[in-house]
C-alpha cells in the first residue's frame, strides 16, 4: 500500500535528522506480542516498570519533550539509547498533518498528528541499544493516520515472533502494539516493521524489579539484626 499525502497538506523534510536515523541493524531477541490496542486516551501509554527510553518525531515546530500519562516522549529519542531506523530503499520524511485521534489529552493528540513515514512502504527496522543483558523489557509502538482514504496496516517482528496487523486508522484512530522480551548479551534489539509505512511514537520500559530504597533499607536492617544476633550467640557459647 502506498501512503498518499494530500497535496494541500504540509510536508516537512528533515534531511539531517533522517540521516541520523539510518543505522546498522542490531540484535533480535524473541518478542512476545500482545493484541493491538486502538488509540483511545492517555491511559494507552504503559507505565509498567521504569522508562528506559522514548522516541517521537521532532522538528523546529514541535516541543522537544511532551508528557503523556507521566511518560516524557523526547523528540528524536532519549540520548544514549540510540534509536534508529534502517532498511533498503527507504524514503523517509516527517509529516505533521495526520488526523489526531480526538482523545481527552492534548499532548497525546498533538503527538499522534506527527509521524516519520516511508514514501516507499519498504520494510524498515527500528533499533536501539545499551540495555542491561538479562533484564526484561517492554516496547510499545504507535501507528496513526486517522484521515479517510488512508487504509493500511503493518506487522512487527522481533526475533521469531510476528505481531498481528496494526492498523493506521483510515477515518478512525490508529493502533498501538506492546511486546516484551529479555535483552541478550548484546544489549541491543531490533524490530522489523513490514510494510514500513510510518511510525508515530515509541517507548521502551525496563520491567525488571528494582527494590525501592525503603525496601533496601529494611533488608539492610534485617541483615544487621541477624548478624548481631548471631554474634551474641557465639559470644555466649
Amino acid at each position: 500500500m502506498k501512503l498518499q499525502l494530500q497535496p494541500t497538506m504540509k510536508t516537512i523534510i528533515l534531511c539531517a535528522s533522517i540521516a541520523g536515523l539510518l543505522t546498522t541493524a542490531a540484535n533480535a531477541a524473541n518478542v512476545t506480542w500482545q493484541a493491538p490496542g486502538t488509540i483511545s486516551g492517555a491511559a494507552d501509554v504503559s507505565t509498567a516498570g521504569t522508562l528506559y527510553g522514548s522516541w517521537a518525531p521532532g522538528d523546529v515546530h514541535n516541543p522537544d519533550v511532551l508528557p503523556v500519562n507521566g511518560v516524557n516522549f523526547l523528540a528524536f529519542g532519549t540520548p544514549g539509547v540510540n534509536f534508529g531506523i534502517n532498511g533498503a530503499n527507504l524514503n523517509l520524511d516527517h509529516y505533521d498533518g495526520f488526523a489526531n485521534p480526538n482523545t481527552a489529552n492534548a499532548n497525546y493528540n498533538f503527538i499522534m498528528q506527527n509521524s516519520l513515514f516511508n514514501w516507499n512502504n519498504t520494510p524498515m527496522t527500528l533499533t536501539w541499544n545499551s540495555m542491561t543483558a538479562g533484564d526484561t523489557y517492554l516496547v510499545q509502538m504507535w501507528l496513526n493516520d486517522g484521515r479517510g482514504g488512508q487504509s493500511g496496516s503493518s506487522t512487527f517482528t522481533g526475533g521469531a515472533n510476528t505481531s498481528a496487523s496494526v492498523v493506521i486508522g483510515n477515518g478512525a484512530p490508529g493502533q498501538y502494539i506492546i511486546g516484551t522480551f529479555v535483552a541478550d548479551g548484546s544489549g541491543s534489539q531490533d524490530v522489523l516493521i513490514s510494510p514500513g509505512i510510518m511510525l508515530n511514537l515509541v517507548q521502551v520500559r525496563d520491567l525488571t524489579t528494582v527494590p525501592e530504597p525503603s525496601a533496601l533499607a529494611l533488608l539492610a536492617t534485617g541483615a544487621g539484626a541477624i548478624f548481631i544476633g548471631f554474634r551474641r550467640k557465639n559470644l555466649a557459647i
